[in-house]
């Protein structure tokens, strides 16, 4: 090998050397992807409080919170009135990815799990399809289909963090007290734990 040559070589190398801290820094830099989930906001005749109306303010506050303290790249959640629905919303002011998972076509959920409650929810709703990657996910009516959204949300956040080069971290927005075995929220929360994500909860209370 001749001098030039070797000198060539030599200098990439020390530039590619040189260069490694800034691509790790970069990487450690990059936000993560959050997947959140949580209460809607309770309906007027509900028994117990578990997200009420007038604390939506300050549930929106504390996400806000949570977003500037993280700095995520990206959303995965679904979008019902209440927890989904703020988060989208703030990840919206934050110019953030979304990716709204549906369990069932859009105007049919807008009538089931958004505008079925008190509060401005329908344009919220709309606002964030209009802004979103939105999917339309195939899964069963009832609780089971519930349950397997949550699965659903997980998968994509993972597969997300990956294509992107970052991690994953769930969000779960809640009164941080599970009602029993059928509690959709728990077992999103039970889940993340599982696949070991950081888990970040917000009270909703």
């Amino acid at each position: 090998m001749d001098r030039r040559r070797s000198l060539t070589m030599l200098a990439g190398l020390a530039l590619a050397w040189k260069s490694m801290p800034l691509i790790a820094d970069d990487a450690a830099a990059k936000g993560p992807v959050i997947v959140a989930a949580g209460r809607r906001v309770d309906a007027p005749d509900a028994q117990s409080a578990r997200f009420p109306p007038g604390n939506v303010d300050v549930v929106r506050k504390r996400i806000r919170q949570v977003f500037s303290r993280e700095k995520p790249i990206g959303l995965v959640c679904s979008g019902a009135c209440g927890a989904d629905l703020l988060a989208l919303q703030v990840a919206g002011e934050r110019h953030m990815k979304r990716y709204v998972l549906l369990g069932a076509e859009p105007a049919e959920f807008r009538k089931t799990s958004v505008t079925d409650r008190p509060g401005n929810w329908g344009k919220l709703f709309d606002q964030a399809l209009k802004t979103s990657n939105v999917e339309v996910l195939k899964v069963p009516e009832g609780q089971e289909g519930y349950l397997d959204t949550n699965l659903k949300l997980l998968d994509r956040a993972e597969a997300l963090a990956k294509q992107f080069g970052t991690s994953v971290e769930a969000l779960v927005i809640w009164n941080e007290e599970s009602r029993g075995a059928d509690d959709v929220t728990d077992h999103f929360l039970q889940q993340a734990k599982l696949r070991k994500m950081p888990v970040t909860q917000i009270s909703t209370l």
